[in-house]
């Protein structure tokens, strides 16, 4: 019994010790988070507030952006994620959800992501912020150091430290106002696509079979499209070998798919391209926020761009919005379900 109770004493110090350091190592991170946003952006006047098109008849809605590239040297990059937040905070009808689907740093550094988290931290309301990686997250080369693992796991630390949803794996899901919201990842390095393992795929087969049964649309997040959806803006920038594979799953069951991508910097077009549709998909791609958009037509590449998606009983709206110029775009799609 000596010996049980020793054990016993010894895992509870263990376990209280492994507490103590979660808590002092997210103490720190957001101790240094905060004293780089104090520095790098204050807010500065009014913003006036903005409405959904029915707000009586709202069900829900959320606010997606994609390759923010915030980085450590681009004082412009910082001011527009502030500026952005503060824009989305004077929202009458409050997102329920705020989507960030990859790159959203520069360099995946651990400078440069204590300065996102300080400013989310600072100048965020809205509740549930999910968080995509993109290549230049957790993709070793050019534009960052360390090896996939290190990096996969600095992104979930920073993640469960500063955000309500937590997360065990870059690919997550949450259930949000009634609808699944699905984020998909990269397992490994691919480069420029995308790796999704066995265990991923099975994943999201038990998630794509779960949102059927609530008969609603699924609300699918990821950095990469798939291959042949906007193929002639950047060919080596999409899933890669495994899109077909993707696309099956998706079309498995009789769900209706809104899926949200970014990588592709192909900004705004006066066609509509950058929004289409097959079978039970409707693929949107999403203007870079913070970096040049190279390839729209429409007279709105600045950066700051990013989607407000209203969803009513009976249709979808998703209006692009300049977060960091506090105004609408004359863009804007609508979609029966």
């Amino acid at each position: 019994m000596m010996g049980i109770g020793k054990g016993w004493g010894k895992a509870i110090i263990t376990t209280i010790c492994l507490w103590k350091g979660v808590r002092f190592m997210t103490w720190f991170l957001k101790t240094v988070a905060s004293v780089l946003a104090f520095f790098i952006f204050s807010a500065s006047g009014e913003i006036a507030a903005y409405s959904p098109i029915d707000k009586d008849n709202l069900q829900t809605s959320f606010t997606v952006i994609s390759d923010g590239h915030l980085e450590g040297n681009n004082s412009e990059r910082h001011h527009n994620y502030g500026k952005g937040l503060l824009d989305m905070a004077a929202a009458e009808a409050k997102s329920s959800a705020l989507v960030m689907l990859g790159d959203n740093t520069m360099n995946g550094q651990a400078f440069e992501t204590s300065m996102l988290y300080g400013l989310i931290d600072k100048y965020n309301t809205i509740e549930n912020v999910l968080m995509a990686a993109g290549n230049h997250e957790i993709c070793p080369g050019k534009h960052n150091s360390g090896d996939y693992d290190d990096l996969k796991n600095r992104f979930i630390k920073y993640n469960n430290a500063f955000l309500n949803h937590k997360i065990e794996n870059l690919y997550h899901s949450a259930m949000i106002d009634g609808y699944h919201f699905i984020i998909l990842a990269s397992d490994k390095d691919a480069g420029l696509a995308q790796y999704i393992s066995p265990e991923q795929f099975a994943w999201l087969d038990q998630e794509l079979q779960a949102a059927a049964e609530s008969e609603k649309p699924v609300f699918l997040f990821s950095h990469w499209p798939l291959n042949d959806v906007f193929a002639d803006v950047w060919q080596e920038g999409h899933v890669g070998e495994q899109s077909t594979e993707l696309y099956n799953l998706l079309t498995k069951y009789d769900n209706r798919i809104f899926f949200f991508t970014g990588h592709l910097h192909m900004g705004v077009f006066e066609n509509g391209y950058g929004i289409d549709n097959s079978e039970n998909i409707t693929y949107i791609n999403v203007p870079s926020f913070g970096s040049e958009n190279d390839d729209g037509d429409a007279d709105v590449q600045d950066t700051g761009m990013g989607l407000q998606v209203e969803v009513y009983r009976a249709e979808i709206v998703v209006r692009i919005r300049n977060f960091v110029r506090h105004e609408w775009t004359d863009f804007e799609y609508h979609f029966d379900i």
